[in-house]
């Protein structure tokens, strides 16, 4: 007879492949509805409208492109153990500032220390790429987001913080949950995937960190990182 334990684990699976089945499903279907609306629109020489939904499937595409990427990465962390190596977090942090758009690169606050320290340096990547999406998603375009990494103590501490909505205590033990969201209509339309804090837990407890969260509903989001 199965064991508990392995109950939990199929019941976790079968929940994770119905998620992202559901994800990658409403993508294709709204592709489909508007690439039959587009080519019904250049028939009739509608061409603004054909326009319109031309977009719509890049911008569902581009989603569904986000999702795949995330699924990959949470199955690499899942399935392979973490290369370590001896690494400038900084210049790692730096990158990843740099992959974001003008506008949001303007707003990121970057301090650091300079500090090699050893880490999977993908793992560190992601987490870093992960924070700053969802600091940049969940916050006004006229609000700065700060990033800071220093040495306290023994401890290396990464902290992101951004001034946006917030999150509710209510939510904060449930936030690192693949697929979960504060706010599922107001997530999708953001590009939110639900999978990228689960990324970053992932990455964070695997390589023997640990990660806290501070939030009050309103008053912004703080994600601090410790490695010791």
């Amino acid at each position: 007879m199965m064991d508990k334990n392995n109950q939990d684990i199929d019941k976790l699976k079968q929940e994770f492949i119905a998620n992202a089945s559901h994800e990658l499903k409403t993508p294709v279907t709204s592709i489909q509805l508007a690439v039959e609306t587009a080519i019904s629109a250049l028939e009739n020489s509608e061409i603004e409208d054909a326009k319109r939904f031309m977009t719509q499937i890049l911008q569902d595409s581009q989603r569904m492109t986000l999702l795949l990427s995330d699924l990959l990465d949470l199955s690499q962390l899942e399935v392979n153990n973490p290369e370590k190596e001896l690494v400038n977090l900084k210049s790692i942090i730096d990158a990843e500032i740099g992959f974001l758009s003008d506008e949001n690169k303007n707003r990121v606050v970057f301090e650091s220390e300079d500090i090699e320290f050893l880490i999977d340096p993908n793992d560190f990547s992601m987490i870093i790429r992960n924070l700053l999406r969802n600091a940049c998603n969940y916050s006004e375009l006229d609000k700065e987001i700060n990033v800071n990494l220093f040495k306290d103590k023994s401890s290396i501490v990464l902290s992101v913080v951004d001034k946006g909505r917030g999150i509710a205590t209510s939510d904060h033990e449930r936030v690192f949950e693949r697929f979960y969201r504060v706010d599922k209509g107001r997530s999708r339309s953001l590009g939110g995937t639900g999978i990228g804090l689960s990324i970053v837990k992932h990455a964070v407890d695997r390589n023997g960190g640990l990660i806290e969260l501070d939030s009050v509903l309103g008053s912004g989001t703080t994600f601090t990182i410790k490695f010791e």
